[in-house]
């Protein structure tokens, strides 16, 4: 299993506090099956900035780490970056701050709101040769309610990268209700953990794949925790699936989904 979103490089960011940490959350994440990890620190203009050359170098130093207590796991430098504008400065071209210094970026949108600015955002970043990837859609609460713009975005070529605490409930009843309605709609491409720690928020996906794989089928499991991370981690294309469209009048996610599917 491929983990895209983890917040697991040691005093960086809000995740693991220390190497010691950090390798808890890689001992955790290779019980549970995780082959491949990206460390995706916070990327925030005014609050987190880290360098690329800090994240490279830390992830570098974490998987000799792993070597050394011999742990077998892949592991790749990337960023959450949070969207705004300023921060285009520093995403000229792929490379610096996408997932394994490729063409793929995770993006995070403000947790409150969609600025008016997120189509410009993402149109420059594309124009760059950058693919964004949006981070933990199902949790935020306006876009769950409007689910007509993820299409739009969709249809331009984005992909969306779902959390497996979102999945399984951790984030609460409403979250999970909307995870499971990309899932349905064929509007996941990734899964990750989105974990910040050892002891809560922690690196395991196995669980969410096993839900996956019941509702989703094997073969689509296999797409969104295999073949879509690998393929973005080596900066190929991404063969999407054709999504169900859910009309929505600022209904919850969870609606159109008890309207759509159980009439």
């Amino acid at each position: 299993m491929f983990d895209l979103h983890t917040h697991i490089l040691p005093a960086i960011d809000d995740g693991a506090h220390d190497s010691d940490e950090s390798l808890a959350m890689l001992k955790l994440a290779v019980k549970s099956g995780t082959t491949d990890l990206v460390a995706t620190p916070h990327v925030i203009e005014g609050v987190w900035l880290p360098a690329w050359e800090e994240i490279v170098a830390k992830t570098n130093h974490l998987a000799e780490l792993a070597g050394q207590h011999g742990l077998t796991i892949n592991i790749y430098p990337g960023a959450e970056v949070a969207m705004g504008m300023d921060i285009l400065a520093k995403l000229r071209s792929p490379g610096p701050y996408c997932l394994n210094g490729g063409k793929y970026l995770l993006v995070e949108l403000p947790s409150r709101e969609i600025p008016a600015y997120a189509e410009e955002f993402f149109f420059t970043l594309q124009a760059r040769g950058i693919t964004p990837v949006l981070a933990h859609p199902e949790r935020h609460p306006l876009l769950c309610g409007q689910p007509e713009l993820l299409y739009g975005w969709l249809d331009k070529g984005l992909l969306l990268q779902v959390n497996a605490g979102g999945l399984t409930g951790q984030m609460g009843k409403k979250v999970m209700a909307n995870a499971e309605m990309l899932l349905n709609a064929n509007m996941v491409h990734v899964i990750g953990s989105d974990a910040h720690g050892a002891a809560s928020r922690r690196p395991l996906l196995e669980t969410a794949v096993k839900k996956m794989t019941v509702m989703a089928g094997s073969e689509q499991t296999e797409k969104i925790s295999k073949k879509n991370p690998a393929k973005i981690l080596a900066s190929c294309d991404v063969e999407t699936d054709k999504y169900l469209p859910i009309k929505s009048k600022k209904k919850s996610i969870l609606n159109h989904f008890l309207t759509k599917v159980l009439g």
